[in-house]
């Protein structure tokens, strides 16, 4: 009986053992849902929708007080600030917002993805979520939208947070937004551009790296075209208008950023008269990524400025 037992536990094992190396190496993508799984866990975010003139518009929203929209960059998803917002939370309601064309909205082609219709649609989504005033803030194009919000709607604006944020025009940034001229097509073009992205480029298995090359390969002609779009449209650039932004502002860069570079950050600084500056050395162009925990302290401290802060505990797992 012993025995029989005994088989049947290692059969089972090996049974386990075996999937787990087909999912790994067949499917990644599976164990991304997996870990996606487990840093909304620990966030205290869930996953909601809203429909917005017939457009689905998904997002996280999780934790109480005073609400923190926080808008992810171009070519990412509304998982962008899931991890810092495991130390956001405990102190304010945060709110995750997927921008429209990205991640899993629609990708309609006659909709306009320009920074003034993804104002004019995240200001319905706010409406639509009962938001009267709130914290603004974004990475890369979220940080462009943000900025460009508080200059359209800026009495809903209490205060503005940008992260390596586009919009502006500067010697290293000559045109915002360029077109891509070929896809990510290998691992060599891959690895480049992860050495963009971050200071130190984390870990990625075999099996996930040709899984996001795939991935990347199949959205180059789609993500070209929101390119476009925000090249023609309106608050393409705010170089002549950030000056009239006037809510207390956090800038936080990363001072290795080779997609949104440090001129573009210093013009924001130069621009605004009433920011908080502030540098992370060693740091790539998603602070939000590479150092979650120390992005949601700057947060919090920018959040609660004039009063003695420590950061959260984390959300127990």
């Amino acid at each position: 009986m012993k025995a029989w037992f005994g088989r049947v536990l290692l059969g089972l094992v090996g049974s386990v053992a075996v999937a787990a190396v087909v999912i790994y190496f067949f499917f990644p993508q599976a164990l991304l849902g997996l870990v996606r799984w487990r840093y909304v866990s620990a966030s205290g975010v869930k996953e909601k929708s809203v429909v917005i003139d017939g457009y689905n518009a998904p997002y996280y929203d999780g934790g109480k007080g005073d609400p923190v929209v926080l808008i992810h960059g171009f070519g990412d998803n509304k998982i962008s600030f899931v991890q810092a917002a495991q130390w956001l939370t405990p102190r304010y309601r945060v709110i995750l917002p997927e921008v429209p064309g990205f991640g899993e909205t629609e990708q309609a082609s006659k909709r306009s993805y320009s920074i003034r219709a993804q104002v004019e649609f995240f200001h319905k989504f706010f409406k639509k979520l009962g938001l009267q005033r709130f914290v603004l803030g974004g990475n890369s194009m979220g940080g462009h939208i943000a900025a460009a919000y508080a200059l359209r709607y800026p009495k809903q604006v209490k205060k503005l947070i940008l992260l390596n944020a586009a919009g502006m025009k500067t010697k290293d940034m000559k045109v915002p937004y360029k077109p891509m001229t070929k896809p990510v097509a290998n691992r060599e073009d891959f690895l480049a551009y992860m050495k963009k992205l971050f200071y130190k480029i984390p870990h990625i298995p075999g099996p996930y790296e040709a899984y996001m090359i795939k991935k990347m390969g199949k959205s180059f002609k789609w993500l070209n075209r929101l390119r476009w779009d925000i090249r023609n449209g309106k608050d393409y650039l705010l170089n002549e208008r950030a000056k009239d932004i006037k809510v207390p502002t956090l800038i936080l860069w990363g001072d290795s950023d080779r997609i949104v570079p440090l001129s573009v950050g210093s013009a924001y600084r130069k621009a605004l008269t009433t920011d908080t500056w502030v540098l992370m050395k060693r740091c790539g162009h998603i602070p939000q990524y590479e150092r979650p925990q120390e992005t949601a302290e700057i947060i919090l401290n920018f959040l609660q400025q004039n009063t003695p802060t420590s950061l959260p505990t984390p959300r127990s797992r």
